[in-house]
């Protein structure tokens, strides 16, 4: 089941990215895609059960990496990987559970879609998110693999270094759905209950865009 599920997501982002690239390559004015790669401080909230969330959140126990393609100046879709590890640094209470997360994304430039003016807009950016994922969770006491379903929310705001690079800062909250075990590895029902429950992530990184135009989609205005 496992090898299926990632299969098709990977043929689901292949066929997307495939799509995308055909949707626009007559006059465009702009260069469309571009990576990043983004740590920082994970928060769970719910569900509590058997642990207390505070020991489990952290610095630096997360990376993500992904790939975004701006379909126009205001709207593109975006792919990535993340790994999170939720572990309790208590010497008394052990346990945790490490999260391995695929996911595909709507990605909405905000100062474009609402028409924000401003000179401001040249060098500092806002994205808007959405998306769904699917997380492979593995429990520190089991060998077992949790398959947990996402739904993915956040704001991006980047500020531009150059044409090419920009520094960003990621406000995400991530829905858990059909969580078999808790952020400290016990599972919660011994008939394989589920739980619904969700986390805040917290990130900085660098986006780092490519083509052969002289401008990024994110900061390029058609100037009339």
């Amino acid at each position: 089941m496992k090898l299926v599920n990632i299969n098709f997501l990977s043929i689901a982002v292949f066929l997307l990215i495939g799509i995308t690239a055909t949707a626009q390559k007559s006059e465009r004015q702009y260069n469309n895609w571009s990576i990043e790669a983004q740590t920082g401080y994970h928060i769970p909230l719910a569900p509590n059960k058997f642990v207390e969330l505070g020991d489990y959140d952290g610095a630096f126990k997360q990376f993500q990496a992904g790939v975004r393609y701006m379909i126009t100046e205001k709207y593109g879709v975006r792919a990535h990987y993340s790994f999170l590890n939720f572990e309790n640094p208590s010497e008394i209470v052990e346990g945790g559970v490490k999260f391995n997360r695929v996911a595909i994304e709507g990605v909405a430039n905000v100062w474009k879609v609402t028409n924000v003016e401003g000179g401001f807009k040249e060098n500092i950016g806002l994205l808007f998110h959405l998306g769904a994922g699917v997380t492979f969770a593995n429990p520190s006491g089991s060998k077992g693999t949790d398959h947990i379903g996402n739904i993915i929310v956040g704001f991006t705001p980047q500020f531009r270094i150059t044409d090419n690079f920009a520094l960003f800062a990621d406000v995400s909250y991530i829905a858990n759905i059909k969580q078999h075990y808790s952020f400290g590895g016990e599972l919660y029902d011994i008939n394989y209950e589920h739980e619904n429950g969700g986390l805040v992530n917290l990130s900085l990184g660098l986006s780092v865009s490519f083509g052969d135009r002289e401008e990024h989609a994110d900061w390029y205005y058609d100037e009339d």
